[in-house]
């Protein structure tokens, strides 16, 4: 047997184990893996019933089935408009299949994709003045009575 084969069945071995514990009983994490096995089972109809227009299929995905409304998300507005339209007819195509016979509605929300920060946590952008501002807030200060906001508005020029 070559390593290759002695990983794989190694691998395999360790899922079933995992997949056997979750599935025993009610214990939380066997819920958990039925929900997200039912949720994955609803995306790929999803994913079929929108076979005609592929691009949006791809922008789409069932979160929830509550009060016979499928939850939907999509990652733009844009996508939202395209998937209202058609909504009549998918609501008929998903109501073929086992669990979603009892689908009345689809509630689109959109939800767009994870976005990098653009700037680090803790670091921030000094603030530069240009010289004509600079120069009007000296003349502010010059005219303030109030001692520290007057030093304020000086230290504020400097910069």
């Amino acid at each position: 047997m070559s390593l290759f084969s002695k990983l794989h069945y190694h691998v395999r071995m360790t899922q079933h184990k995992i997949t056997t514990y979750l599935n025993q009983g009610n214990k939380p994490l066997g819920r958990l893996l039925t929900r997200v096995q039912q949720l994955n089972q609803w995306n790929q109809w999803l994913f079929e019933s929108l076979s005609d227009d592929y691009p949006l299929s791809n922008h789409c995905q069932i979160v929830n089935f509550d009060r016979n409304s499928l939850i939907v998300i999509v990652d733009s507005a844009n996508w939202l408009v395209r998937l209202r339209f058609l909504i009549p007819g998918l609501i008929q195509k998903l109501k073929k299949y086992p669990g979603l016979e009892a689908t009345q509605a689809i509630c689109c929300k959109v939800k767009p994709p994870h976005q990098a920060k653009f700037s680090t946590p803790g670091k921030r952008r000094r603030m530069t003045l240009s010289v004509g501002s600079a120069s009007a807030i000296r003349e502010i200060a010059q005219e303030i009575k109030d001692d520290t906001l007057r030093k304020i508005l000086e230290k504020m020029a400097e910069h």
